[in-house]
């Protein structure tokens, strides 16, 4: 086998409470991941020798600092080949979005070097190097819906929600993960914004994902960073609005934003939501919810 194609899910929280920051400087979260339908499409090709990334996408690096590159170093590294890699990556999944698509496609790539060069790794054993690249990539490789504490890497799977309609609708820019956790302390000053207050408990959500109820599981959902974004993005929260008029149950952003998905009560819902957002906004589509986090085509 000398190619390999795959399709690397994007993932949202429908919970994200951070409790504390640790003395590594990470901070301590819990956090309830889905991986969904919107996927990048990757292509791995042998080489002799040497790592190439290849994407048209004009904020994607196409050297080291990409996160495919090092997740392919590291494997190959790890398993002592000599071999290289070509990487084609066809973006989807907006860049800096909340999305987790740099993890996503890290994830592609350990699960697909894996198999192309039939290293024989457990997915454990790659979501354990999976977490040295970034927090979210384990999840990536585990996929479907999971609680996840520690950094994100710490994980549990729960019992998958079903094919769910959603609506994501990005505005355009890019938000800095680390400056939203740098100004935390804005939530406090942000009551009068109409967010949703934290004292939500992980727990009652997962509750009513086991007993799949979709509307209260709506009403459980959460982000302490949205706030935060909200402070100095406040097209965010209109977003949110805007998609709840639009029939949505419920409507959160994604990790540390700016992406806003909602939960849709059916297909028609989900369409007619991204139709009417998708002229006014830099990225609107409808989707599901996915049960994987990677597949091979």
């Amino acid at each position: 086998m000398q190619e390999l194609r795959i399709q690397a899910y994007a993932k949202i929280n429908l919970f994200l409470n951070v409790l504390h920051k640790r003395p590594d400087g990470y901070h301590e979260i819990e956090t309830v991941f889905q991986s969904i339908g919107l996927s990048d499409d990757i292509i791995l090709r042998k080489l002799s020798r040497d790592i190439k990334i290849n994407c048209e996408h004009s904020q994607v690096p196409l050297d080291e600092s990409n996160l495919a590159y090092k997740a392919a170093k590291l494997l190959l590294e790890a398993s002592s080949l000599s071999e290289g890699v070509e990487i084609t990556i066809k973006k989807q999944i907006p860049v800096a979005a909340g999305l987790g698509g740099g993890s996503a496609d890290a994830a592609a790539v350990l699960v697909g070097l894996n198999q192309l060069f039939e290293l024989g790794y457990e997915r454990e054993q790659l979501m354990s190097l999976g977490v040295k690249l970034g927090a979210d990539v384990p999840f990536c490789i585990l996929g479907g819906t999971a609680l996840g504490r520690g950094i994100g890497e710490i994980l549990e799977p729960l019992p998958p929600l079903g094919r769910i309609w959603l609506t994501l609708v990005n505005p355009g820019f890019m938000v800095s993960t680390a400056w939203v956790y740098q100004n935390l302390h804005l939530c406090s000053k942000n009551e009068n914004l109409g967010l949703t207050k934290c004292q939500k408990n992980v727990n009652i959500l997962i509750q009513q994902i086991r007993t799949n109820n979709l509307r209260k599981i709506c009403d459980e959902m959460f982000n302490v960073l949205e706030s935060v974004v909200v402070s100095k993005y406040p097209v965010v929260l209109d977003l949110k609005n805007r998609l709840k008029d639009s029939g949505a149950l419920g409507a959160l952003m994604s990790g540390s934003g700016p992406t806003v998905f909602a939960l849709m009560p059916d297909e028609f819902h989900a369409k007619a939501a991204a139709e009417k957002l998708s002229g006014e906004t830099h990225f609107c589509t409808a989707t599901m919810t996915s049960p994987v986090g990677v597949t091979i085509t």
